[in-house]
């Protein structure tokens, strides 16, 4: 193992601001504010308007996560990670030292580009800078230290117990104005909007509606023409999510599909078939790939269309009900963890159980019980009816576990969970009543469904 220190100079002028980038490298450190699905200008922005107070940040493409540090740096670790770029501003001179591994490529070379302080968009233009000027030096040297890897901003956050509604009545009752649910089951979380897209199962139509002016009014965006297999129509809506396009895939169980809507549809909008399917139920969408996998309920199998096209794939069970470590049992959740552990992870309702199956998984694929798997019940390692889970930066799992009426932490490794909110039925805003779909906002808030109460909360992050 050895660094490599270079200096890139970098200079400010007038009103602008001139961005130092490197493609795929991040900066290891101790990071001071984390966003989740959030654009790279959106970020750059967020570091600009803190007026010195962060100068540096990571950013992750794959997953538009952004981890902002605080103060300038003068020397800076970096590490290669694809995909991702170390940008940064303020700095007359940086010496950076790169940990560079035997097993891993060489990065692109560094980028600058001069962005206005006054700009919300955060344009760019390119500058002609290079680290290689003339007042650069370059040494290379032997060194004993261990490897370094970022550390997520919250290894075991928390959040309030007590829930804002942010959609929905906060009393339960449902409804079908554009302010009201009905059984609410799929959600979508569309960061650089700060929007959600909400399955609204007993109104047969899906709704958009802002977070930042919540509680909003909702938009139609699919559905809303009643019971019927037209394709105008979603007569049971459960599984939400868009690509990385904007278009709109909804999973319909009332007529056994997965569709598709363009980009800016509403209740006029004709769908495309992508497929039929055996009661689908959630969906997930690698932005990556477009791959998206779909859970068939009475098929107990997962489904990978690869590119969201052609004829679906096998990418776990498919070998009938049962509980061996190849089977499901009315599985309803699915997640696809694309950055951290390139895992698939599966709600095995039959089994009480969360199956983790490795990347590129088929139907002869044994997968691990990572929660749950000790029968039905409300103790600390079991579930009840677990229906969606999401997945942190340091692996720990979230799962709304639905009979239970909590979110369920299980640790990376663990053999129990921990109730982050709720654990008890009612309307009251520490209760949930049959929790469907789990996220996180950029912010790191957890938003859930309650679907019994007709509602979705967010509960604000409150500590890391």
């Amino acid at each position: 193992m050895f660094w490599i220190l270079f200096v890139l100079l970098v200079f400010s002028s007038g009103d602008c601001v001139l961005i130092g980038k490197i493609d795929n490298n991040i900066l290891i450190g101790d990071i001071s504010k984390s966003l989740w699905n959030i654009t790279q200008s959106q970020c750059i922005c967020e570091m600009i308007s803190s007026n010195g107070m962060l100068s540096t940040l990571n950013y992750f493409s794959t997953n538009q996560t952004c981890q902002l540090f605080y103060t300038n740096y003068t020397s800076i670790l970096i590490e290669f990670s694809l995909n991702s770029s170390l940008i940064f501003m303020n700095q007359s001179a940086i010496f950076i030292a790169q940990n560079q591994m035997a097993s891993r490529t060489t990065p692109s070379s560094s980028s600058t580009s001069i962005l206005s302080s006054t700009s919300s968009s955060a344009s760019s233009t390119s500058s002609s800078a290079s680290s290689t000027s003339s007042s650069t030096s370059s040494t290379s040297t032997t060194t004993s230290t261990t490897t370094s890897t970022t550390t997520a901003v919250c290894t075991q956050p928390s959040w309030s117990q007590n829930a804002t509604t942010i959609f929905g009545s906060q009393a339960g009752t449902p409804g079908s104005n554009l302010t009201l649910l009905s059984g609410p089951i799929g959600m979508y979380y569309d960061g650089p909007n700060n929007m959600l897209i909400v399955a609204d199962y007993g109104n047969k139509r899906i709704l958009r509606f802002s977070l930042s002016n919540s509680p909003s009014v909702a938009t139609v965006i699919a559905g809303s023409n009643g019971a019927g297999c037209s394709l105008n129509q979603l007569p049971a809506a459960i599984g939400v999510a868009l690509d990385s396009s904007g278009q709109l895939y909804v999973s319909d169980a009332g007529c056994n599909r997965l569709v598709r809507f363009p980009s800016g549809s509403n209740s006029t909008t004709n769908a495309t078939l992508i497929s039929s399917v055996g009661s689908p139920e959630l969906i997930f969408i690698n932005q990556v790939t477009n791959d998206i996998y779909v859970v068939s309920y009475t098929n107990n199998t997962i489904y990978k269309f690869v590119n969201a096209s052609g004829s679906p794939v096998v990418a776990a069970g498919g070998n009938g009900n049962g509980n061996a470590l190849n089977q499901l049992s009315g599985p309803n959740g699915v997640y696809y963890d694309y950055l951290y552990t390139s895992s698939l992870y599966v709600t095995d309702i039959g089994n009480s159980r969360i199956l983790k199956f490795p990347s590129g998984s088929t139907s002869a694929t044994s997968g691990t019980v990572v929660a749950g798997g000790n029968g039905a019940g409300s103790g600390t390692n079991q579930l009840n009816t677990p229906r969606s889970i999401v997945i942190d930066s340091n692996g720990n799992i979230y799962i709304a576990d639905g009979n239970n009426n909590r979110i369920q932490r299980w640790l990376k490794n663990a053999t129990s969970g921990t109730t982050v909110v709720g654990g008890t039925s009612g309307t009251a805003a520490n209760q949930l009543n049959f929790p469907e779909t789990v996220l996180f906002d950029k912010h790191g808030n957890l938003l859930v469904v309650d679907r019994n109460n007709n509602r979705i909360q967010l509960f604000n992050l409150t500590a890391c």
